[in-house]
């Protein structure tokens, strides 16, 4: 049975079966700054589980998941995955263990028809009701249900809800078992292969660890997709499966390595094809790659798929973009990833491109420490060269760590992090920390509040909750006219006051549908809980606010009517000062197209653009013809904002109500913040005055200093300009006549060492460039047997060193023997063996490392 079948089946039996059928959401959590991806299908229903929506009573859905704590395995077993399909069924107060019991043994044995005789289950030991549902009423027979202990069979995340569990097992036969006669579901063995979790959410855990039953009992089961379909399909590995099967025959085909060859060539076609499954999801639903949080999980995945392509599969250049396509084709039920395929090739194109060279180098310097480690008989891989690679050659961590494990090495990693603080302490600002931790409010405490904020900015509401946080204060109503931050637009800011109690808010935030206002009493007086207080938003501010989001709809169209339909939002930020616009486009924008962008959404202020708001279905919503933005989740209602005839997008946010409204729009910057992506700065209203009258007083200050006329100042600073390149190049002549001047005296300092010229010198004041241009000049001149070793200081050190292609021959490498001269002054280097150049950061140990290059020296030449 094929995979898109059983996937099909599931949502079909479930929803006969009196449950609301649910998108899979984005890997991207919506407001849950817990989780950096979606993890598990009951994720996005974490408000129906908390009790925080209740208009749901039970459902099911496919939920796309990624899971991050296990990418280490991925490639060396059959079973893990970092990008997978989670099937799930959820009861929200609704029914509990014995009808979730009955439909899931329905749908195993009824709909997909697998044997009963080979089906075992497990229960909590002391869950009697769970193993009597199943002896006696779905007729399990005893010796096929296991009783284990809470390691296995109870779900808990510490304090709060939690609960027995319940999990189905298939027995896939003694030969890939253990033998041992006491082998059973539980045992570590492959034999018998849990598939299907049933979660009895139905204890309220304190901090003794003691349980108290909730009144409200839930359901949470999770079956993964891949594990079932190759139960279906009879295959003992995940990757034989129809969904992985064909993305690793595109591997094959692209390497010219089989599946079949086995050791590390199958572990790497795993690897590569789990993980370009996995970032065409995450890229396609709006993630990136980065240097924190979600971001450098996708590049630690994309950077690990290439490494074994580089070390296994003799892949030097690009090639994980090139699976791509397949990945998109396989899984057609997810349209996100075939429209956003050119996106998603050109983002894992572009930084593999990036990493490969930072791979090559990294490796041969590792390779290196690993055979010192050989040879000194030692096991630990410094943290001071873990960090050198990782400081000095953008090296991973992780991959070092992976590497040296795959050799039986171990790195200091407690070293490792010492440098890295030594590094940070070095580079800290002082910084001060406005963040206030709100992670003791528990929204479940509280109704969802109700946003009145779209319509007016005056309102009242009743006081739910004041919190006391440090110095910050926090006021929960029951309704506010005050806009939470989402969605790229900052929260409101504004008072809220009763009697003579006035509280001034400075942001206003939400978690879980509950809105909190933060800031700071500006009375002694004080509202409290059940009060009646009013809420008044700061009407020039939410206004400024306003003109930008609604000019960051207009710049959107506009970007995709100059540079195509490629462009997708893939992040923005707006608040009263500017606006901030993130988007796919893999190349700078030319002066040209940002004049036209510009003027585009100019003339669409020009033209007074009605601005209207309409609630209405998704579906219908899409059909109007509504961007849906990149990653977002949206509910079966959804708020479409239009400009006219012009931009139409599904919004949260505040908006204007006429085009007119946003008065003047500006760019002030366009750059690239990662691989196919830019972003786009720009300002509206009177900060975009403010910068014209700016730029005004600029020119008559240059008109001014360059004492000419404001239309004559580009004449005035091309001549300026002229005249600058021209004495450059009469100091460049200079500085290289000096500097040859200096041969006689760089020549007089040569020594015999094993009847060669060796050159040992410092030229201090010169560039590495110039010390090269000297370098090739002495080498150049002799007739062989001569090395040349030169040294500048400055701010750092720098060494040059070239040996004549005689001693090359002989065995010499210039490469390795300037890498050791460097770490004398605290850097390093390589190149060629005829060539190379290296750094250092302490300038005051040049002259020792020209003496140890002197030892080094003679070492080899007498070898």
């Amino acid at each position: 049975m094929k995979t898109a079948i059983i996937r099909q089946k599931f949502l079909d039996f479930f929803g006969k079966n009196d449950h609301k059928v649910e998108k899979s959401a984005p890997l991207i959590p919506q407001d849950d700054p817990t989780l950096l991806f979606i993890s598990a299908g009951m994720a996005p229903f974490k408000p129906y589980f908390l009790g925080l929506k209740t208009d749901l009573s039970r459902a099911a859905s496919c939920q796309k998941c990624f899971r991050t704590t296990d990418i280490e395995n991925v490639g060396y077993t059959a079973r893990h995955h970092t990008f997978f399909e989670m099937l799930g069924n959820f009861s929200f107060g609704d029914y509990f263990k014995k009808e979730a019991i009955a439909l899931a043994w329905e749908f195993i044995t009824r709909e997909l028809g697998l044997p009963t005789d080979k089906l075992y289950v497990s229960v909590h030991h002391s869950d009697d009701e769970a193993w009597n549902i199943w002896h006696n009423d779905m007729n399990v027979p005893a010796d096929r249900i296991v009783k284990l202990g809470d390691k296995d069979n109870f779900w808990t995340i510490g304090v709060g809800p939690s609960g027995p569990c319940s999990e189905i097992y298939i027995d896939q036969g003694e030969e890939i078992g253990c033998k041992s006669p006491d082998c059973a579901p539980g045992c570590d063995c492959a034999r018998f292969l849990e598939f299907w979790n049933l979660v009895f959410t139905q204890y309220d855990r304190a901090e003794d660890g003691s349980l108290t039953p909730l009144e409200r009992k839930n359901i949470d089961t999770g079956m993964g997709l891949e594990r079932l379909a190759s139960i279906m399909q009879g295959k003992k590995d995940n990757f034989e499966n129809d969904v992985f099967s064909g993305i690793v025959k595109k591997a094959e085909d692209i390497t010219g390595h089989r599946f079949t060859d086995g050791g590390k060539t199958r572990t790497a076609l795993k690897v590569v094809s789990d993980h370009v499954r996995a970032l065409s999801f995450a890229l396609s639903d709006g993630a990136l790659p980065g240097n924190e949080g979600r971001g450098y999980v996708l590049r630690k995945i994309l950077r690990r798929a290439s490494r074994f392509g580089f070390s296994y599969l003799g892949q030097d250049k690009p090639f994980l973009h090139k699976i791509v396509p397949t990945v998109a084709e396989i899984m057609a039920d997810y349209p996100e990833v075939k429209e956003n395929a050119d996106h998603v090739i050109r983002i894992v194109k572009n930084e593999e491109e990036r990493f490969l060279q930072t791979l090559k180098t990294g490796s041969e310097m590792l390779s290196e420490y690993i055979e010192q480690l050989r040879a000194e008989k030692t096991e630990i891989l410094s943290g001071e060269k873990a960090f050198l690679l990782h400081d000095t050659y953008g090296f991973p961590l992780d991959l070092t760590r992976e590497i040296c494990q795959e050799q039986n090495f171990r790195v200091d990693e407690k070293g490792f992090d010492v440098e890295l603080e030594k590094q940070r302490e070095r580079g800290r600002a002082n910084v001060v920390s406005a963040f206030v931790n709100f992670q003791s409010i528990n929204p479940g405490n509280y109704p969802q509040t109700e946003f009145t904020g779209y319509d007016c900015m005056q309102g009242s509401g009743e006081v739910l909750d004041v919190i006391e946080e440090g110095e910050e204060t926090i006021i929960v109503v029951d309704k506010t006219p005050f806009y939470a931050e989402a969605g790229g637009q900052i929260g409101d800011n504004g008072t809220i006051s009763s009697g003579s109690a006035r509280f001034a808010v400075k942001t206003t935030e939400k978690t879980e549908g509950v809105y909190l206002h933060i800031g700071k009493w500006q009375t002694a007086e004080k509202f409290k809980k059940g009060d009646k207080v009013d809420l008044a938003v700061d009407f020039a501010t939410r206004k400024a606010t306003m003109r930008n989001h609604t000019a960051t709809h207009l710049l959107h169209k506009a970007l995709q009517q100059v540079l195509g339909d490629h462009v997708k939002q893939a992040g923005s930020y707006v608040n009263p000062e500017r606006l901030r616009f993130d988007f796919t486009h893999f190349e700078s924008i030319s002066p040209d197209d940002l004049e036209k962008i510009e003027n585009l959404v100019n003339e669409k202020i020009l033209e007074s653009l009605e601005v209207s708001k309409n609630e209405m279905s998704y579906d219908d919503a899409v059909k109007t013809g509504a961007m849906a933005l990149f990653g977002e989740k949206y509910g079966d209602r959804v708020r479409v904002v239009t400009v006219g005839d012009y931009s139409r997008e599904l919004c949260g946010g505040t908006h204007l109500n006429n085009s007119a409204e946003i008065g003047l729009f500006a760019i002030t910057s366009e750059a690239s913040i990662a691989a196919g992506v830019r972003r786009i700065e720009a300002v509206s209203g009177s900060c975009s005055l403010e910068i014209m009258h700016q730029l005004k007083k600029n020119e008559r200050e240059l008109a001014r200093l360059f004492d000419c006329e404001q239309k004559g100042l580009v004449h005035k600073a091309e001549k300026i300009l002229a005249e600058n390149k021209e004495l450059r190049k009469e100091l460049d002549k200079l500085r290289k006549s000096q500097a040859h001047g200096k041969i006689d005296q760089i020549k007089a300092t040569a020594r015999q060492i094993s009847d060669v010229s060796v050159i040992l010198s410092r030229a201090d004041g010169l560039s590495v460039d110039e010390l090269k241009e000297l370098c090739d000049e002495l080498i150049g001149n002799a007739n062989g047997k001569t090395l040349a070793l030169l040294a500048t200081g400055g701010d750092k050190a720098g060494f040059v060193i070239k040996i004549s292609k005689d001693l090359v021959q002989k065995g010499l490498h210039a490469g390795k023997i300037i890498k050791e001269v460097a770490k004398v002054a605290g850097g390093g280097g390589g190149g060629r063996p005829d060539m190379a150049t290296a750094g250092g950061k302490d300038v005051e140990k040049i002259d020792e490392a020209l003496v140890q290059a002197e030892k080094l020296i003679a070492q080899a030449l007498s070898a």
